[in-house]
């Protein structure tokens, strides 16, 4: 799906200062807001603050021009002492100065990105619109590239990204009632940084637990191949063993308690907290949330304060969740970026 180019979902750019970014090998070219996408992370505030401004517009609504002016001011400070006639063609070449190039990630995934930027109140409600006109081999696709995009906002540090993407992940697997693949599995042990995945992994250990035990017929094919992701992969082993002893612990039933189900609080009634999980279970603020209000809904306007208390998680907390003060580039070191075939 084309999300860059809809007009229902990035409106019109006229009269907008903005920044082309290439994506990909085939380098596919999306013409964002400059001041939109700038100010989504500090990983593109950083590099749209080292590309000059060839404007001062502005969006209405926007502000006004006072960031761009200054870095000007700054570029101009910058080439005083090179050649005049060096200066002149840097000057003329704004389709140079323009330009952001991520050649490391894949186009489809920057499209839901797109989506997400653009549109993050709506972004379930498009995704869901789109699914019914999506082919099977294209829903898989779009499972493919939540996962691009939830690595893709973990090495960017753009949590709010990250957890909408493990949202429709959820909701993706529940519509299709997909079991956790061992192919999947070996994805995100063997090829993805620990930090970037940990989410994931929980989930897909939750996804395992509640496969191999919830059905008999589903248990003996995957033995033989879970065994051997078992002896490859000893942290696999070790979170699995962990979830179900967490799972023990708040006397829930693997069988039944559906990783794919995620109910729309944290702060369950006695009995629905044995057949899904708590909203924000799999996101990256889980240990901090408890009871309260999932942090993205309050900050999009979706839902109302709720008193904060924690009863103990069924999914283990970690030291991972907290912030990190180093943002690692995807253009040169994101490692999942190869086609993950999760079937």
């Amino acid at each position: 799906m084309r999300w860059s180019t809809e007009k229902a979902v990035v409106g019109s750019l006229e009269g907008c200062e903005t920044v082309k970014v290439l994506v990909g090998d085939e380098q596919r070219e999306f013409t964002l807001r400059r001041e939109l996408l700038r100010d989504s992370c500090a990983f593109f505030k950083t590099h749209l603050d080292s590309i000059p401004s060839p404007s001062s517009a502005s969006c209405p609504g926007n502000g006004g021009g006072t960031d761009s002016e200054a870095r000007e001011g700054k570029q101009q400070q910058q080439q005083q002492g090179q050649e005049a006639e060096k200066a002149e063609e840097a000057e003329g070449d704004e389709d140079e100065d323009t330009v952001l190039w991520l050649p490391n990630e894949a186009a489809d995934m920057f499209e839901i990105f797109v989506l997400w930027l653009y549109q993050r109140k709506r972004f379930a409600s498009f995704l869901d619109h789109a699914i019914h006109a999506m082919t099977p081999d294209e829903c898989r696709s779009l499972r493919t590239n939540l996962v691009r995009l939830h690595l893709f906002a973990a090495v960017i540090d753009l949590p709010a990204l990250q957890d909408a993407a493990m949202d429709a992940l959820q909701d993706l697997y529940l519509r299709f009632d997909w079991d956790m693949s061992p192919r999947f599995l070996a994805f995100l042990y063997g090829d993805c940084d620990a930090q970037h995945a940990v989410r994931l992994r929980k989930w897909a250990v939750a996804m395992l637990a509640w496969t191999l035990h919830g059905g008999a017929d589903k248990a003996p094919a995957l033995a033989g191949p879970v065994d051997r992701l078992f002896a490859a992969y000893p942290d696999l082993r070790a979170d699995y063993q962990m979830h179900l002893h967490k799972m023990a612990q708040s006397r829930a039933d693997v069988r039944i308690k559906n990783p794919q189900l995620r109910l729309p609080a944290n702060r369950l009634r006695s009995g629905e907290r044995y057949f899904g999980f708590r909203q924000c279970t799999f996101h990256s603020h889980r240990a901090t949330v408890g009871e309260g209000t999932c942090p993205h809904a309050l900050a999009l306007g979706l839902s109302h304060p709720a008193a904060h208390r924690w009863d103990g998680e069924e999914v283990e907390s970690d030291g991972s969740d907290a912030d990190h003060a180093i943002i690692i580039s995807p253009v040169g070191d994101l490692s999942e970026r190869s086609y993950l075939d999760l079937s």
